[in-house]
Order: C-alpha cells, then sequence, then structure tokens
C-alpha cells in the first residue's frame, strides 16, 4: 500500500555540501552534495534552516566574493519549502534576501515580519498532494535570534513569539495534516518528561501541546532523532553538517513513521562543484604564518581541566585586537587544530563561528559569577570522580558555553559545592575586589549573557571590533609570525580530595 505522504528532511545543514568537513582533505558521509530524494507527486523535501553559515565553503566564498552555492544545490535537488535558522541572520537581510530570491523553494516563517518586504516569505500554507492530500505547513524560528543577533542584521525585521505567531497561521489552514518546521529544539526528555531547559528557547514540546501539529520537524540542536513523539506529535530533528537526513511516511491509516537516512561519503559532482571544491582546497591549504608550536585539541573535560594552547591562542588574539585587561574564549564543540605552520584551513576549521567581538565593562563580582558559572562544568560525582556537567550535554552538546580566561589568575576547587568554587581570583598578582572595574573581551555571542552567562546583561558596552574574530586570527598570524603559545595557564583546577590528598592540575 503506498504511502499518503513522504517528506525528506534535513536542517542545520550550515554550508555543508561536499562530502568532507575540509578538516582535512579525505572524504566522509556527509554534505549536501552527496543526498539524492526520490520525488513523486506526494513527496515534499523541506529543510529547517541554518543553511546559509557555518563551513569553511561558506567563508571562503564570503572572503572572496564568491557567489554562494547553497541556493543552487536546494533548487537542484527539489527542494519544496524552508524556514530560517538563528543563523541565517549572520550576515544581514540583503544577504539573506539574496539567498531565499535564489531559491525555488518557498520560504514560511511565520514569527518574521520584514517591514521594508525584501524577505519573500510566507507565513504558512497548504500544498495539495497529487493523491488530493491537503497538508497544512508553517515555518517558525526561535525568538532568541533577536538576543543572539547585531542590531544590524535585524534592520526593519520583527521576531515574536513562535508559539504565537504559528498559533494564528494555523487557525487560518484548511488542511487534512498540520505540519511545523521549526528551527527550534526539545526542550524535555521526551523519555521521562523531565525538563533539560527552564528557558524559552527551545519549545517543542510546548508547540506539541498547544497547537493542533500532526507532524514537528524541528532543528537547532543537532540531536539525532527519529521517531520521536510528544503529546500525540511525531516529532524529528536530524544531526548538524548534513551528517544525515529525515524520511517521513504518513500512510494510509494516518499513522507517521520516521528513520534517520545515512549519507554517503562521496558525491556525483557537476563540472561547476568540481572546480569549486579544487578552488575552496587550496585556498584553505595557503600558509599564513607559524606557531612556536604544534597546539592540538584534547578531550574536553582534559581540556576543561588542565587548559589547552587553543583557547590561549585565542584570547591572545582578543587581547591584541581589543586592548582589554582580560579576554575570555570558548572552544567549538569540534576543532581541528594548528600545526606549527599554520593555513587557513586551520583557522577556518578552528574558529567556526562568524562571531565578532565586544568588550564589556565588568566588576569583580560579576567576573567571580562568570568563573563560577564555567565551574559548573565539572560534575563531582560518588568516589570523587570528575566528569562534565549534563547543562553541558543535554539537551544538545554545548562544549562551548565553557570559557577559558586569559589576564586574571583563578582556581576552581571542587571540593566545594556550586557557586562557592572559585578560591582564587587574581589581577595583576593581586585578589580582585568585588567593586573593581575591567575590561573584558569576549565574542558578541558570550556578551548578550547566552549560555548562562546572564551576569553579562546590562554591562556597559566599551567597544565593539565589527571584524570576525576568524579574520582576526589570520591578521594576527601574518602581524606576528611566528606566533609564540604560552606554555601554562594562569588557573588551575583543584580535584576532590582522595586518601585525604588534593589532585592539583595546573
Amino acid at each position: 500500500m503506498a504511502d499518503k505522504l513522504t517528506i525528506y528532511f534535513t536542517s542545520d545543514t550550515h554550508g555543508y555540501l561536499y562530502p568532507t568537513h575540509f578538516r582535512d582533505q579525505e572524504p566522509h558521509p556527509m554534505g549536501l552534495l552527496a543526498m539524492r530524494f526520490p520525488k513523486d507527486e506526494n513527496t515534499l523535501i523541506i529543510d529547517g534552516g541554518d543553511t546559509i553559515q557555518g563551513s569553511p565553503l561558506t567563508y571562503f566564498c564570503r572572503a572572496t566574493g564568491k557567489p554562494s552555492p547553497v541556493a543552487k544545490a536546494l533548487n537542484d535537488r527539489g527542494y519544496d519549502y524552508v524556514t530560517l535558522g538563528n543563523h541565517d541572520f549572520n550576515f544581514g537581510p540583503d544577504v539573506l534576501a539574496d539567498y531565499l530570491r535564489e531559491l525555488n523553494a518557498q520560504c514560511l516563517c511565520a514569527n518574521v515580519q520584514d517591514a521594508k518586504g525584501r524577505l519573500p516569505l510566507l507565513p504558512a500554507t497548504v500544498h495539495t498532494l497529487g493523491n488530493g492530500l491537503r497538508v497544512g505547513l508553517v515555518g517558525i524560528v526561535t525568538d532568541w535570534v533577536n538576543r543572539w543577533e547585531k542590531p544590524e542584521n535585524l534592520t526593519d525585521l520583527t521576531l515574536e513569539s513562535p508559539l504565537e505567531a504559528a498559533r494564528r497561521a494555523i487557525a487560518s489552514l484548511e488542511a487534512d495534516v498540520i505540519v511545523g518546521i521549526y528551527h527550534g529544539g526539545i526542550e524535555r526528555d521526551l523519555s521521562t518528561g523531565r525538563l533539560l531547559s527552564t528557558t524559552d528557547e527551545n519549545i517543542a514540546c510546548r508547540l506539541c501541546e498547544e497547537l493542533p501539529l500532526d507532524l514537528l520537524l524541528t532543528g537547532h540542536q543537532h540531536i539525532a532523532l527519529a521517531e520521536g513523539c510528544w503529546n500525540g506529535v511525531h516529532l524529528v530533528q536530524t544531526p548538524a553538517n548534513g551528517e544525515a537526513y529525515i524520511r517521513v511516511t504518513l500512510d494510509e491509516e494516518g499513522r507517521f513513521s520516521s528513520c534517520l537516512c545515512p549519507v554517503p561519503d562521496h558525491a556525483e559532482l557537476t563540472p561547476a562543484e568540481k572546480t569549486l571544491f579544487a578552488e575552496v582546497n587550496r585556498w584553505l591549504d595557503a600558509p599564513v604564518g607559524h606557531l612556536s608550536r604544534p597546539v592540538w585539541p584534547e578531550d574536553h573535560l582534559k581540556m576543561a581541566l588542565r587548559g589547552t594552547p587553543i583557547a590561549s591562542f585565542f584570547n591572545q588574539v582578543q587581547l591584541a585586537a581589543s586592548g582589554a585587561q582580560i579576554s575570555c574564549a570558548a572552544l567549538a564543540n569540534s576543532v581541528r587544530g594548528f600545526d606549527a605552520s599554520v593555513t587557513v584551513r586551520d583557522v577556518v576549521a578552528s574558529y567556526v563561528y562568524s562571531n565578532t567581538l565586544v568588550v564589556l565593562e565588568v566588576t569583580g563580582e560579576i567576573l567571580r559569577q562568570a568563573l563560577e558559572q564555567c565551574a559548573t562544568y565539572f560534575d563531582v560525582r560518588a568516589g570523587g570522580e570528575v566528569a562534565i556537567g549534563s547543562g553541558f550535554l543535554e539537551p544538545k552538546e554545548a562544549h562551548y558555553n565553557y570559557d577559558f580566561f586569559m589576564g586574571i589568575a583563578y582556581t576552581f576547587d571542587l571540593n566545594r559545592p556550586l557557586g562557592k568554587r572559585v578560591t582564587r581570583l587574581e589581577f595583576q598578582g593581586r585578589p580582585v575586589q568585588p567593586e573593581e572595574r575591567f575590561s573584558l573581551c569576549m565574542c558578541d555571542y558570550r556578551a548578550t549573557g547566552s549560555g548562562d552567562f546572564d551576569m553579562y546583561e546590562g554591562c556597559p558596552r566599551l567597544r565593539e571590533i565589527q571584524t570576525e574574530i576568524s579574520e582576526l586570527i589570520l591578521d594576527y598570524l601574518r602581524a606576528h609570525d611566528p606566533v609564540v603559545i604560552p606554555e601554562h595557564n594562569a588557573y588551575q583546577v583543584l580535584l576532590p580530595r582522595q586518601d585525604d590528598s588534593n589532585g592539583r592540575i595546573e
């Protein structure tokens, strides 16, 4: 018996078109160009956003002025509908408008309004299949874009509550099946109901509870999820970077089923795609400078305990670019690292975000609060075992919310309770006083308070450096060749007492 509806769903591809992550030149099972979706009149192909930002390929296109190939890749695969992701706003409304106008697919995003009408958006639509089934579709994006994005990138754009916008849009639909396309995540454990997040960044379960949805396609968290269910609504989500896609079917009995589909490690490329791939790799392998020693990533917990020269290098760059007294930097969930001879590939695969720098004025008390938040990364279990705190692993991995600081000396004592783990905090060899004021440099994402750093909200902004941090790193390498990487960190972590002694890692 034929299915009444088939949906192929991708999300959070982040510009990863080719079957490679570009950290090397080896093939990997990923990338939009390696995907093929068989299509008939009862099939829809949908993308959930975060499509035009995030890969070395998209960085290359921006840096060299080449047109982005993302829209063409979606067109060639027959996409019908897309919604917007938070990172799709990173380059401003004009770049976003160019992408959407090049698309054959219709963009659905009910909670985004464009006062100037540049973005070709609809809040919702009804798609009638060849078999007569009327599929209502509504798109929405997390309104935390308002918190994260630079104001100039949201000029004349308004983002409202996704729940209320979707409620209004769905009320206007006359359809047999309602499908939500939500660039946002799942706030509860679907098995136990346990609340994983207390903010409204991710509200998929609430959407399922309050809206008459039959299927909710989610994204943003990069969780590989098929066959999910909440309040009778079928739920799915894809991993990031084109590492898998979802196939959803609706059978004649009105039952949804879904599966994660693997992606091969090869793609049939057109001549133009082959040419672009070769150009990107030549650009990535161009030398830009040298480090005094190679710096490679280690296990996330080990780096948090011992420090990492990668973060030290990023902080060096940020201090030089900003003139701040103190800097903090985090690492992405996955970083390439640097050989002593550094190429562009090393940089754009190690600092993967399109962040810029902000310098805040902070007090000693705020600085201590930020460090205490970082110290929640460590979970001390029975017997003294140290593990990564669940808040950095659920509902998605968020190692990028642990900051490494430069310009201060500090100690975390894991024998002490949360909120009281900072036992030493010094600036230039003297204890930091609560009322003292400092200039603290950080990425623009952190400066909004994101990652549970609410203490930064309301801090005066002393200055902003609008050049992307990855470009600042490239400039620093060229200007300071060779760059000397410090051998030691000015912080330490005291491990839980075992056998009446402290383990100390410096």
